[in-house]
Formats: structure tokens, C-alpha cells, sequence
């Protein structure tokens, strides 16, 4: 039973052909097309075996086979599931990042979930600069170049996790989603519209070093989180 509990699932994005085979065969045909549109053949089958593993996530949760799910998308795009029409209780939101996917289920629609393998990459400084706050510039300013990753992603997921709970894709200005520089992951700040800091529960999801996870829900809804994992695949 979910009750009021978020259940978590992380999940790796590697395949054998059968089990690939496997999750080819269970997305429909929007999902196939999308796979193929891929100029990479990493990120094609990182998408097949996240959504193929989506959906054996879900059917455990609504007695539907995989491939029978059905989804649709709200205004700005967030999937939900779609079943003759209607939206049924259980609600989902997935992010993938590298070889690591996160699928978070609940009972109320507003859930945002974030994960990020960190890549060296990044231009720390210019996103920095433009996505965070004058409180959190100064802290990342102030901190020494071997903490300034897991800084960063931590809260980045987080600020992702807010935009994905919401609903509202690239038109919230994220640097308005202001979190904890130190201690227990909470809000101190979320743009106006969205009600205050305080509605809102904000957890850190640690699987180890070099991946940093984000859940955003809306507090009055939020008891406590339980990890899953798939028992094949």
C-alpha cells in the first residue's frame, strides 16, 4: 500500500539483447519512433530500457500488463497515465541521467524527481551564475574546488525535482527555487504562485558518489519514502 508513503525506484540502464528485446516490445508506437529519432544509439537504448522498465514499474502498481499502459501529457508536457480517458490514483514522474534512472510513485500528482550523473563537463560558473541564488552563489563561491560538485548537484536536482513536481517545464525561472546551502534539505524560498517554502517536502536521495537524486512533494502529503528495485531486468 502507498498510503501517503513515495516509493523509489532506481534503476540501471543497462541491458542484454533479451532483455532489451523485452523492452522494446512493451512501448507502443510513439515510444519506438522516438527511440529511433536518436542520432546516438547509447541514448536509443538508454530510452528503450527506461521506459520499457517504466512501465513494468507501473503495471505492478495498477494490474495492467506493461504494454497495455497508456499515457497521456499534461499542458507542459509531464506524462501521466491514461486509462479509457481517465487519470487514475497512482501518479509517476521519471528521470534518467547516464546509466541511472529514478521513477517516483505516489498517490498525488504533484511529484518531481531528479537524478544526475555528475559530468565534468558542466560549465559549473555560467550555470551558477545564471540558475541559483544570491545566497547560493555566495555559498558556492565560499566553498573549496573539491566540494563544489556535489554542491552543484545537489542543489540542481533539487531545483529540478521543484520544476517537475510543479509541472511547468522551462517557464519557471529556477533560480527562484531557493533551498538549504547546510543541514536538512528544505525550501527557504519557491516562486510566487506555488504557496509558501514550507508546503513543500524536499528530500535528498543518496546512491553513492557521483550521482546526486532530488524528490520534491507537496508536504501534506508526504510520510516517508521507501526504495524499490525491480526483482528482473
Amino acid at each position: 500500500m502507498l498510503n501517503n508513503n513515495i516509493e523509489v525506484w532506481i534503476e540501471d540502464l543497462h541491458a542484454n539483447n533479451a532483455e532489451y528485446g523485452g523492452y522494446w516490445n512493451v512501448l507502443d508506437d510513439k515510444e519506438r519512433n522516438k527511440a529511433l529519432r536518436f542520432s546516438h544509439k547509447i541514448h536509443s537504448g538508454r530510452y528503450v530500457v527506461s521506459h520499457g522498465k517504466l512501465r513494468a514499474i507501473l503495471a505492478s502498481y495498477i494490474g495492467m500488463a506493461p504494454e497495455n499502459i497508456r499515457f497521456a501529457v499534461e499542458d507542459f508536457g509531464k506524462p501521466y497515465i491514461s486509462i479509457d480517458g481517465q487519470e487514475p490514483e497512482v501518479k509517476f514522474n521519471l528521470s534518467h541521467s547516464g546509466r541511472k534512472m529514478i521513477v517516483a510513485v505516489g498517490l498525488h500528482g504533484q511529484i518531481g524527481v531528479d537524478i544526475e550523473e555528475w559530468n565534468g563537463r558542466v560549465d559549473y560558473d555560467s550555470v551558477v551564475s545564471s540558475c541559483f541564488a544570491e545566497v547560493e552563489r555566495c555559498f558556492w563561491n565560499g566553498l573549496p574546488e573539491d566540494r563544489k560538485d556535489a554542491f552543484f548537484y545537489r542543489l540542481w536536482t533539487r531545483k529540478e525535482s521543484f520544476v517537475k513536481a510543479v509541472g511547468v517545464g522551462l517557464g519557471l525561472d529556477v533560480s527562484e527555487v531557493i533551498s538549504s546551502s547546510v543541514g536538512k534539505a528544505h525550501f527557504l524560498s519557491v516562486p510566487e504562485g506555488y504557496g509558501l517554502a514550507g508546503d513543500w517536502a524536499l528530500a535528498d536521495l543518496d546512491f553513492g558518489g557521483g550521482i546526486s537524486a532530488a524528490l520534491t512533494v507537496p508536504a501534506k502529503y508526504y510520510k516517508g519514502i521507501e526504495l524499490r528495485r525491480l526483482e528482473c531486468g
